[in-house]
């Protein structure tokens, strides 16, 4: 009677966590543990080997003698799992739920920066949440810039008898929420429809507030001077708002 080495047999092993199926080549040593290359778990081989479709989880002894008719490989009964296999996955899953926390967190303020100046101006109460993101990180909150919420209700360039003339323009916020107010470029054009001269005005420049309220209009008349050889060639003009 002769018993085979155990890792001379083609058998195969089966990770008992993942359940990967790795072949024991010939000369491979089943009594030292080994990594999974599935899962990175360390097991030892030679508790969890099966021949085929039989799991044995044991060692088996092969005889060059032929067996009995009717006899059977004898089993040992595999050892329970021991509970450190699975800790180190168990940290792994914890640590990636915090790492997307940590994460969708960053991703939120960064949002909620992004949008600090609508959000304030839509929703009031969450201004002072924004201000408090924004001391850190030197930033400041204002009323947004919405060039589509603005129309031009009217507008005129008029020359008044002392030769002065006076440029009044009607503003209206469309939108349920202030906005910030534009500034405007005037354009004096000659009978061809020509530009002869660009004046960019802030709100500073018109009076006006730095936002518009909701729904509201607002109207502004600036006096302005004009060289004496510029007066016979304006004969109209343009109105542009836009943000600086």
């Amino acid at each position: 009677m002769h018993e085979r080495p155990l890792r001379a047999m083609k058998l195969q092993s089966r990770c008992p966590h993942c359940h990967q199926i790795e072949p024991i080549q010939s000369g491979i040593d089943t009594q030292s543990a080994r990594a999974c290359p599935s899962c990175g778990l360390r097991y030892v081989p030679q508790r969890h080997l099966f021949v085929a479709d039989e799991i044995t989880d044991v060692r088996i002894a092969l005889r060059d003698d032929p067996l009995p008719a009717g006899s059977a490989v004898r089993a040992i009964p595999k050892a329970p799992h021991e509970p450190v296999e699975s800790l180190p996955r168990t940290r792994r899953n914890r640590l990636r739920a915090g790492l997307i926390l940590v994460l969708g967190l960053l991703l939120l303020i960064q949002i909620s920066l992004h949008h600090r100046n609508l959000w304030s101006a839509r929703w009031p109460w969450c201004e002072p949440l924004l201000r408090a993101l924004c001391q850190p990180l030197n930033c400041r909150i204002q009323p947004p810039e919405m060039l589509s919420a603005i129309s031009v209700v009217s507008s005129g360039f008029d020359q008044k008898d002392s030769g002065d003339f006076v440029f009044s323009l009607h503003l209206r916020n469309d939108l349920t929420h202030i906005v910030a107010t534009p500034a405007i470029e005037l354009i004096l054009t000659d009978s061809y429809d020509r530009p002869v001269l660009r004046k960019v005005l802030l709100p500073d420049n018109l009076g006006l507030s730095q936002a518009l309220s909701p729904g509201h209009g607002i109207e502004t008349e600036t006096r302005m001077l004009l060289e004496a050889d510029l007066h016979n060639h304006i004969n109209g003009f343009r109105v542009e708002v836009f943000y600086p």
